[in-house]
């Protein structure tokens, strides 16, 4: 038994799944293989409980943008450890942070700060409807845990009632969008989504077709930029797409996994905070603060994004030669920051088995990764060259073995 797996017999007797993200749960079909226990990372590399190496193309789900331990901010911080992390009345630090994404993040007038990707959203949700006085709201993608994002499922502690105040919808159906607008815009405070989804469609038509719904409705729009926020281009998804949200919310990548997030936008709205009371004791916190304004100094000064872009690029190009070179039918896509790969043969069965497979072949070479290829500026060239000669051997033992197991 490794490491891993005895860590993870010890933890579930304490911590329900094991671990505190369910993004983090281990999969038990990969025990063994699998690192379930991560000991110490340094750049875009990680070393288990077991002591084997991987290359990371996870980075903490995202927000590691710069690399894991990355020097500058992590000797910002210790400098600021020196000073404190957390005072009974406000830092100066604040009003830097402040400064630094009003000034990049081109819908944001002013902005305010919390912990997690979930707070943002809470806090916009509560200031669209603050602003509006309107309650109902449209929602796409997985914005949080709060009980105004998880509806419609019976037993998981939401009120059934709260139902009736949220409509879901699937990310770029503007139809099914409009469709609601006009039965009951009337009562809609807000339209909230994902910018982008990660998945095939870049164009921006979707975010770029809810401001125009949003405007001709007379309802908000705020965008999640909890994933896309500094990921996509210093100033998100909006930059990226050129579209302006009325608000937004940031996190992950803002600090380079410091815990931070932020919310902000439009004046006029985020005034209304002078009337309602959206706080927390530590939305204040100065080594997060610091870390974030650290990162977003070195995205301005280095050409942080377009190597983002350089070596996604680099890993998408060499997935597709692989899979022609294998003869395998296969969907490469996305944008470069977060690539994916993915099986696309008619039988769907084949696809996922292959799926699973694979990834326990790249865990066997020493690459992590599940679902997207969230590269960081820690990636370089060397690592991209590492990572597809392991992954061209890692498909070809995926197909000897898929083809043995289907003749036995």
């Amino acid at each position: 038994m490794t490491n891993s797996e005895k860590l993870l017999n010890e933890a579930l007797k304490f911590i329900p799944w094991g671990t505190q993200t369910n993004a983090k749960r281990p999969i038990m079909d990969y025990a063994g293989i699998m690192p379930f226990f991560v000991e110490r990372a340094k750049g875009c590399r990680f070393w288990d409980v077991d002591g084997r190496e991987f290359i990371d193309y996870r980075m903490a789900l995202g927000p590691v943008i710069l690399g894991y331990c990355y020097d500058e901010v992590d000797e910002a911080v210790k400098r600021q450890i020196e000073k404190g992390v957390l005072f009974s009345m406000a830092s100066p630090l604040e009003i830097e942070l402040a400064k630094r994404i009003t000034q990049v993040v081109p819908s944001v007038e002013m902005v305010r700060f919390m912990k997690n990707g979930v707070d943002a959203n809470a806090c916009n949700i509560r200031l669209a409807r603050s602003f509006t006085g309107k309650d109902k709201i449209i929602r796409c993608g997985y914005n949080g845990y709060h009980d105004w994002f998880v509806t419609g499922v019976k037993g998981n502690g939401v009120p059934e009632i709260l139902n009736s105040c949220v409509y879901e919808v699937k990310y770029g159906d503007l139809e099914e969008v409009e469709k609601i607008l006009k039965r009951d815009a009337h009562n809609i405070a807000c339209i909230l989504t994902v910018p982008y989804d990660f998945n095939e469609d870049t164009s921006g038509d979707f975010p770029r077709g809810l401001r125009k719904l949003a405007d001709e409705y007379d309802v908000l729009l705020i965008f999640d930029e909890v994933l896309t926020g500094f990921r996509l281009s210093i100033g998100g998804a909006q930059e990226f797409f050129n579209v302006k949200p009325d608000l937004s919310s940031f996190a992950k990548a803002m600090a380079n996994g410091y815990p931070i997030s932020a919310y902000g936008g439009r004046k006029d709205i985020m005034k209304k905070l002078d009337d309602i009371v959206l706080t927390a004791t530590y939305a204040g916190e100065t080594l997060s603060i610091c870390a974030a304004i650290t990162t977003i100094d070195i995205m301005k000064r280095e050409k942080i994004h377009q190597h983002l872009f350089n070596v996604g690029e680099m890993l998408m190009k060499g997935f597709s030669e692989i899979a022609i070179r294998f003869g395998v039918e296969a969907k490469v896509g996305g944008l470069p920051v977060a690539s994916f790969f993915l099986f696309n043969y008619k039988d769907e069965k084949k696809n996922k088995r292959l799926h699973f497979l694979l990834n326990r072949e790249l865990f066997k070479s020493g690459i992590f990764v599940y679902d997207r290829w969230f590269v960081s500026f820690s990636h370089k060239e060397k690592e991209v060259t590492e990572t597809l000669e392991k992954f061209e051997s890692a498909l070809k033992n995926t197909l000897d073995f898929y083809v043995r197991e289907n003749l036995l």
